[in-house]
């Protein structure tokens, strides 16, 4: 990674170490999307990564011999964050990776037929009508296929792009209050302040099966805790809390709060079997 990043600097003029620690930050984060989707893995089924960001998992899945396609809109708010994922890919041409450069919602399976995993991580939150880009997911998923997706829940106000308070009804005022006069606004402005309500009446509605998993609030806060390169993005408050809930025995509490009540979720989607009603 170290000869990308020093050619990328002198092309685009930002430090090395600029660039190294957005290589830093997606690697933690491609780890922590393989965890999320691990226990479903399987080298026949097709694969689809839906906000694939610099696309390192997608390139590790795909040379470890997983039916992988990537989709990466790279929709604003990440700087040179294009520049650095081409210079990926074309560093690793010896991997047939397929990249789907659009949105999610322009999905369809004419195009790009159907698939047995679709998942993503940290990106629902950042589609603007985001009922829209689920629906076309749905409409590329096999009949027996899931959708694993992990985002914020701003049933909680914490907004965890700045580690702030958000009122997800009041996201102006919020951004008055509480946004950093010096923090980069682009990625506050392509939030939706989605909740774990809205999945649930979207899936209603939409006659599909949502579950969600538990413990999650437990999870991120004890990663914070332990995490170093996450620990940094959640600097002030939110670690001190973190590391005193963790070393105060207060984390048996939390692991019960309910899915829908905890920040991030992690959602399980699926078709509804014939029997439930639905086609």
């Amino acid at each position: 990674m170290d000869d990308i990043a020093i050619r990328i600097a002198a092309e685009t003029g930002d430090s090395k170490e600029s660039i190294e620690s957005l290589l830093n930050t997606f690697s933690n984060e491609a780890h922590v999307t393989l965890d999320l989707i691990l226990e479903y893995l399987d080298s026949d089924k097709r694969l689809l990564e839906v906000g694939a960001g610099l696309c390192l998992l997608s390139l590790f899945l795909n040379r470890e011999g997983y039916q992988i396609t990537a989709l990466e809109p790279a929709m604003g708010g990440f700087g040179l964050f294009e520049q650095l994922k081409k210079s990926l890919l074309d560093h690793h041409t010896d991997i047939d990776l397929t990249v789907l450069d659009k949105p999610a919602q322009s999905l369809n399976p004419e195009s790009d037929g159907y698939f047995d995993l679709i998942y993503s991580n940290n990106v629902i939150e950042h589609i603007p009508v985001w009922p829209d880009a689920m629906s076309a997911m749905a409409t590329v998923l096999h009949s027996d296929g899931t959708m694993i997706h992990s985002c914020p829940n701003y049933t909680v106000p914490y907004e965890p792009h700045y580690g702030v308070p958000v009122f997800r009804h009041f996201p102006g005022l919020s951004r008055s209050l509480f946004l950093p006069s010096d923090a980069n606004p682009e990625i506050w402005e392509s939030l939706n302040f989605i909740c774990c309500r809205d999945i649930k009446n979207y899936c209603k509605k939409k006659m599909l099966s949502a579950e969600f998993k538990d413990e999650l609030l437990y999870v991120s806060l004890k990663r914070i805790d332990d995490d170093p390169v996450f620990k940094e993005r959640h600097k002030g408050m939110v670690t001190t809390t973190a590391s005193f809930i963790m070393k105060s025995g207060l984390g048996a509490l939390i692991r019960r709060i309910p899915a829908s009540l905890s920040t991030p979720m992690i959602m399980k989607i699926s078709h509804q079997k014939a029997d439930s009603g639905a086609e």
